[in-house]
């Protein structure tokens, strides 16, 4: 769940010289932004929602410090491969959300996960078929989850999978290499669960306008900075993550499949 918290401790644990010293900058920074996060314990208002941005904005803005850059240019610091600056989102998707009263129940989890998008059986002759199914389960790695953990059983063989009911790809930037790989793992985790919503969060969004993501099968593209400039200092802004909270709460507290309840209305599908 905190994963930005566990790549940080991981940095700390192992760089040296000027490094370290950057590093344990930005965990005490890290642990004052949770200070203030856990003070909105248990608010989903929208105020609570606007706070927790504010403060999302200030750590941000303090990691993202020119020398903070140009130690990672200069000296082969924190890579993108390193994931220092991509984790904050992921993480801050666990704190804008956990808040929501139908997740109270401890029964879903929170956080990355390989979600379930198919299976099928491959037995590797008749024979086999006989005492072994081949059974296999295709998985897709997510960022971020809200999923429950499922245990199913078929003759001798036993699996757990993880199933989403929002799935969230989070980016600091998106362009269209990474939106045509999202656009098919879209389709696959829909496939595993047609009900689950499929969210994309990124920083700026860097696809020409020219296509369309309109018709394929990601509900929603968040870009936070309302740009199209990579490393663009447009402050992330606050609608955006409210309207994805309240998408996301709403989503959780409606019927998914109602039919009898729609016949009333005249329309079917909703």
């Amino acid at each position: 769940m905190l994963i930005h918290k566990s790549n940080i401790d991981g940095k700390l644990k192992k760089e040296k010289g000027k490094n370290q010293e950057y590093i344990q900058e930005i965990k005490k920074k890290y642990d004052e932004w949770i200070e203030k996060i856990n003070l909105l314990k248990n608010k989903f208002d929208d105020e609570a929602i606007k706070k927790k941005v504010e403060y999302l904005i200030e750590y941000k803005d303090f990691i993202d410090q020119p020398k903070f850059k140009k130690y990672e240019i200069d000296n082969n610091g924190w890579t993108a491969q390193s994931k220092l600056h991509s984790t904050v989102l992921e993480e801050f998707m666990y704190h804008l959300l956990n808040v929501i009263p139908s997740l109270n129940n401890g029964k879903f989890n929170l956080g990355p996960i390989k979600a379930y998008s198919n299976l099928f059986f491959a037995p590797k002759n008749l024979n086999s078929f006989i005492k072994d199914p081949g059974l296999t389960v295709n998985e897709k790695d997510q960022d971020f989850a809200i999923s429950k953990e499922i245990l199913f059983k078929i003759e001798s063989e036993e699996k757990k999978i993880n199933i989403p009911v929002i799935s969230i790809e989070n980016k600091t930037y998106l362009d269209k290499t990474m939106l045509d790989g999202s656009i098919a793992t879209a389709s696959k985790i829909k496939s595993g669960n047609p009900y689950c919503l499929f969210f994309i969060v990124c920083e700026t969004y860097e696809v020409s306008e020219e296509i369309d993501p309109q018709y394929t099968d990601i509900d929603q593209i968040y870009s936070l900075r309302k740009s199209t400039t990579r490393g663009s200092r447009d402050t992330i802004q606050p609608d955006i993550i409210l309207d994805l909270f309240n998408r996301v709460k709403n989503h959780l507290d409606s019927d998914w499949s109602n039919v009898a309840e729609n016949i009333k209305s005249g329309k079917i599908i909703k």
